[in-house]
């Protein structure tokens, strides 16, 4: 017999369900992930060169932006 209550057994379980869900939910993201990364880049190869730094400068803003508002939630807790 175990020593932790049902209701705690349970509320582990579906916890760890919930968990294993994302983990494989965001599995699938990384594959079209890498899918768009890599329409991106044939899309850039593709560019004349005034376009391939216009469009890499783009992504840098973006990459910046995204790590500021990051660097804002972690602060924030």
């Amino acid at each position: 017999m175990s020593s932790w209550p049902d209701w705690f057994q349970e509320a582990l379980r579906q916890r760890f369900y919930q968990l294993e869900l994302a983990n494989e939910q965001q599995a699938s993201c990384s594959s079209e992930d890498e899918h768009l990364f890599t329409q991106m880049n044939q899309f850039k190869i593709n560019q004349n060169e005034d376009n391939q730094r216009l469009l890499s400068e783009r992504e840098e803003a973006i990459g910046y932006q995204l790590s500021q508002d990051k660097q804002s939630m972690y602060i924030e807790g």
